[in-house]
């Protein structure tokens, strides 16, 4: 009889700690963004970008440049004068990929 206790013990204990995992996987808001960190100017000359609109995961926006020199991805702050050309313009263009050219244009001039 010894042994009821044992098991029961051990079930609740084995219980505790599944709900301990299932606990921290909770989602944490900005734990999933593309971009852990941004720069606010880039000096060198950007040949596409991409706008990732707020998600699920990720409680920002972000703004994604492709550099000229080495094809390198970087991340703009949104709230830097780059990253809000680059957005503001996206929305000018109804968030149209065939159109991001007329938004490097303009960054150019």
């Amino acid at each position: 009889m010894a042994f009821v206790p044992t098991v029961s013990s051990l079930l609740v204990v084995f219980l505790l700690g599944v709900c301990i995992q299932l606990d921290g996987a909770q989602y944490v808001p900005g734990a999933r963004c593309i971009c852990p960190g941004t720069i606010m100017h880039t000096s060198e000359t950007i040949v596409d970008f991409e706008i990732i609109e707020k998600t699920f995961y990720c409680d920002k926006i972000e703004v994604i440049v492709t550099l000229e020199e080495d094809g390198a991805k970087r991340c703009l702050n949104p709230e830097g004068q780059k990253g809000r050309f680059f957005i503001q313009c996206w929305n000018k263009i109804n968030k149209d990929g065939k159109q991001k050219k007329r938004c490097l244009k303009k960054k150019k001039e």
